[in-house]
C-alpha cells in the first residue's frame, strides 16, 4: 500500500502546556501538523475538545434544512415529519454517543436546529407560540435526551455482550453498594472535565441511574422502549 505525503498529517492529542512533538516523514517528505482532523466522519480536535465538530454537525444540519424548507413547503406535515426523521436528524446523531456536548452553548446550537424545523411542520412563525408544545405534539424528545438514551442503550448492549466490547476490560461492577440495582458500575475518576463527560464516566452515571425493570430487560428492543419512558436529562 502506497500513502500518499500530501493527503497525510500528524494531529498531536495532548493537553500539555509544552508538549513534546515530534517530526513524521513518508518517502522522505515531512508531513504536516494539523489541529483538526476527520476520522470516520468525526472531527478530532488535538485537544479532545467537540467543538469544531458540533460547529459542522450544525452547519450541515443547517443546510439540509434549509434545503428541505425550500422544496418541501408545500408538502402535507406527514411528509415534513418524515423527512427530518430519515434525512435531518440522522445528520445530528451520527456517532453521538462519543461527541455528546455537554455546555450548553453547544447543546443549544443543535437544539435550534430541531426547533425551527418544528417550526417549519406547523407553519407557525409567530413569537408568541411555544415550540416546547409542538415538539410535544410531534413527539419529538429533546436531542439531548436522545444522546442520553443512545449511551445507555450502548451500555447495555456492552454489559450484555451484544456488542463484541469486552466489559471487563473497561467496567467493573460495584457489588458493595446497597443503593440501585444490581449492575451499579463503579464510576472512573475523572481529573479532567474533558473525560468526565466522555462515554465511560457519563454513561455509567447514567446506567447507575437506571431502575431494576429497564437493567431486567431481556432483549436490546425492549431496554429501548422501556428507556424511552425515563427522563435521564
Amino acid at each position: 500500500m502506497q500513502f500518499n505525503p500530501n493527503k497525510c498529517k500528524v494531529l498531536h492529542l495532548t493537553n500539555k502546556r509544552k508538549p513534546l512533538l515530534n517530526s513524521y516523514n513518508i518517502h522522505g517528505q515531512p508531513l504536516a501538523n494539523t489541529n483538526t482532523a476527520k476520522y470516520l466522519g468525526i472531527h478530532i480536535q488535538n485537544n479532545l475538545s467537540w467543538n469544531h465538530h458540533i460547529n459542522q454537525v450544525a452547519k450541515k444540519a443547517n443546510s439540509t434544512s434549509a434545503f428541505l424548507q425550500r422544496n418541501i413547503h408545500a408538502c402535507p406535515r406527514k411528509i415534513k415529519v418524515l423527512c427530518y426523521l430519515t434525512l435531518l436528524r440522522p445528520t445530528m446523531e451520527y456517532a453521538s454517543i462519543i461527541w455528546d456536548p455537554f455546555t450548553q452553548v453547544n447543546i443549544n446550537r443543535l437544539e435550534m436546529v430541531q426547533r425551527r424545523y418544528a417550526r417549519f411542520v406547523f407553519q407557525d412563525y409567530q413569537r408568541t407560540s411555544s415550540v416546547t408544545d409542538m415538539l410535544h405534539k410531534l413527539g419529538w424528545p429533546s436531542l439531548q435526551e436522545r444522546r442520553a438514551q443512545a449511551k445507555v442503550y450502548m451500555m447495555y448492549c456492552v454489559m450484555n455482550s451484544h456488542v463484541d466490547i469486552p466489559s471487563n476490560t473497561i467496567l467493573s461492577t460495584n457489588p458493595r453498594t446497597r443503593r440501585g440495582h444490581s449492575q451499579m458500575l463503579n464510576i472512573p475518576h475523572a481529573r479532567t472535565l474533558i473525560y468526565q463527560r466522555s462515554f465511560i464516566p457519563d454513561t455509567t452515571r447514567l446506567w447507575n441511574s437506571l431502575p431494576d425493570q429497564a437493567i431486567n430487560c431481556t432483549s436490546p428492543l425492549m431496554f429501548k422502549e422501556e428507556v424511552k419512558h425515563l427522563q435521564l436529562r
